[in-house]
C-alpha cells in the first residue's frame, strides 16, 4: 500500500507547484499546455527528484525516458479536461473514504508526516487524490459499457490457442488438517471404521481445530509441502491415506482423480478468456477515446525544451 501511496504522489506533483519546488528563471517556462492546463520545468524536475528517489533510480536515467512520462501527463490532462466538460466530480464523501482506506495503514500521524518529508502539503495531497480518483472515474465511465464478450468469440480464441492453456500434473483430493495428532488419529479410526470422508467433512466444517479441501479444485504439486505432494501424486486413486505429518499439521487424504501434464479443457478456461477478451477490449476503447481528446483539445509540449534538459544528462 505504501508503495501505491507513493506511486501516486509521483503522478500529483506533476500537475501542481509547490513550495518545495524551485523559484524563478528557467523552472518557470511551461513545458506542456493542454486546454487551460500548463505544467512547468519546475513541475517536471520537482517529479523527476521524487521519482528518482522513490525508485532508486539516478535522475539522468529519469530524464533520458521523459518523454513517456510527458505522454502520461499529457494523457491525464486530456481525461480531466473531458471529465470537466462533462459535469464529472468526485463527491467529498467518496474522496474522504478513500482516503480513510490509504491513511489507515499509517500510524497516528504518521502519514502527514511522511508527506511533508516529500515537501507535500497534506490539503495538496487531498487535492491531487481527488483529481487521481477522478481520473480513474472517467475511465471507468468511457470503458464500462462494452458489450459482453460473445461465447462464440470466447470459444474461437480457445481454438485459436489451445496450446497455451496447459496444466502441470494435478490432482483432486479430499484432505482433512487437523493441528493435533490425538484429533487426526480419531478422524482416521473413523475413517478405518468404514465412514465417508467427504460426509466427515462437512460434520465438521464448523470446528476451528480442523481445515479440509473438499476435492472440487484441482491441486497442482507446489501447492502443497513436499511430504504431501509426494503422497497425493504417488498413492492409488481412491485409496485413503494414513496421517501425514508436515510443518502445517496432521494430514489425511483421498486421492479422487489425478492427471498427467496436459491441456486444459475448454470450459476450465471460459472465465480467464472471458477476462483476457474484456481487458483486450477494454485497452482497445481506452485508446480509441484518448485519440478521439487528442484531436479536440489543444495540446502543446516544449519538445526542444525537453531535448536540451535531457542533453544535459546524456553523457552521464
Amino acid at each position: 500500500m505504501r508503495y501505491l501511496i507513493f506511486l501516486l504522489l509521483c503522478v500529483f506533483v506533476l500537475f501542481t507547484w509547490s513550495n518545495c519546488s524551485p523559484k524563478g528563471g528557467s523552472s518557470q517556462n511551461v513545458v506542456i499546455r493542454v486546454g487551460d492546463r500548463t505544467i512547468t520545468l519546475g513541475d517536471l524536475e520537482r517529479i523527476v527528484d521524487i521519482t528518482s528517489l522513490e525508485n532508486g533510480i539516478p535522475k539522468g536515467t529519469v530524464w533520458l525516458s521523459i518523454n513517456s512520462l510527458v505522454d502520461r501527463i499529457v494523457d491525464d490532462s486530456l481525461i480531466l479536461a473531458y471529465g470537466k466538460e462533462q459535469g464529472i466530480s468526485v463527491p467529498e464523501i467518496e474522496l474522504e473514504r478513500a482516503i480513510q482506506d490509504i491513511v489507515k495503514d499509517y500510524p497516528d500521524n504518521s502519514f502527514k508526516e511522511t508527506l511533508l518529508s516529500r515537501c507535500i502539503d497534506y490539503s495538496e495531497w487531498k487535492q491531487r487524490f481527488r483529481e487521481q480518483l477522478l481520473i480513474e472515474k472517467i475511465i471507468r465511465e468511457q470503458t464500462g459499457s462494452l458489450p459482453p464478450i460473445s461465447h462464440h468469440a470466447i470459444k474461437t480464441y480457445y481454438e485459436e490457442r489451445k496450446e497455451e492453456f496447459r496444466h502441470p500434473p494435478r490432482v483432486k483430493l479430499l484432505h482433512i488438517i487437523t493441528k493435533k495428532r490425538k484429533d487426526a488419529e480419531n478422524l482416521y479410526a473413523r475413517l478405518k471404521g468404514g465412514e465417508d470422508m467427504a460426509q466427515l467433512l462437512e460434520e465438521q466444517s464448523g470446528d476451528s481445530a480442523l481445515q479440509g479441501d473438499y476435492g472440487t479444485e484441482w491441486r497442482t504439486s507446489d501447492m502443497f509441502p513436499p511430504a504431501l505432494s509426494h503422497r497425493a501424486f504417488s498413492m492409488e486413486v481412491g485409496k485413503t491415506s494414513t496421517i501425514i505429518e508436515t510443518q502445517y499439521g496432521f494430514h489425511i487424504i483421498k486421492v479422487l482423480k489425478r492427471e498427467p501434464a496436459g491441456r486444459k479443457g475448454f470450459l476450465e478456461v471460459v472465465a480467464e478468456i472471458e477476462k483476457r477478451l474484456v481487458s483486450e477490449a477494454t485497452e482497445q476503447r481506452y485508446r480509441v477515446w484518448l485519440q478521439e481528446l487528442r484531436d479536440t483539445y489543444p495540446i502543446k509540449v516544449d519538445y526542444p525544451l525537453l531535448d536540451k534538459k535531457k542533453a544535459e544528462y546524456a553523457g552521464s
